[in-house]
């Protein structure tokens, strides 16, 4: 605000009404621009209002999906956790079978071997028997 200060003397009381014309116009004309000037600001002060509650409103919203988001997430996480463990649990399991099915079929060829073995063995017998056997009858006849 400009402030206007006179500090001479009028030489006449016409000069005196000249002064105080020309001082109350530039008071009127300064009135003016300080009251133009104020609304400008009171727009400008709603219209930064009305853009904080928008910021505000955005932000509290954010803050809803955000929370949401995160809540989603860990329930994810925990089911793929969870998961996880059974997951984990199920390849041991397997694993463990796979190491009874691999003993097993250890035991088997072992079993097999020795099955052989003991045809092979019955074989040869039978085979001694068997000539025994023609041997005798050749020698009956």
């Amino acid at each position: 605000m400009k402030k206007i200060m006179i500090f001479f003397v009028p030489s006449s009381c016409q000069d005196a009404q000249e002064e105080l014309q020309e001082f109350q116009e530039g008071s009127r004309e300064l009135e003016a621009e300080l009251e133009a000037q104020l609304t400008q600001a009171e727009h400008r002060l709603r219209d930064l209002q009305t853009e904080n509650e928008r910021l505000k409103n955005e932000v509290s919203n954010l803050k809803e999906k955000l929370e949401h988001q995160y809540t989603q997430s860990y329930k994810q996480i925990s089911v793929l956790e969870d998961d996880l463990g059974q997951t984990r649990s199920i390849k041991e399991q397997l694993h463990k079978y796979v190491r009874e099915l691999e003993q097993a079929n250890d035991d088997l060829e072992r079993a097999k071997r020795a099955t052989i073995v003991s045809l092979d063995d019955f074989e040869g017998r039978l085979n001694q028997a068997i000539e025994r056997n023609a041997f005798l009858e050749s020698e009956m006849n």
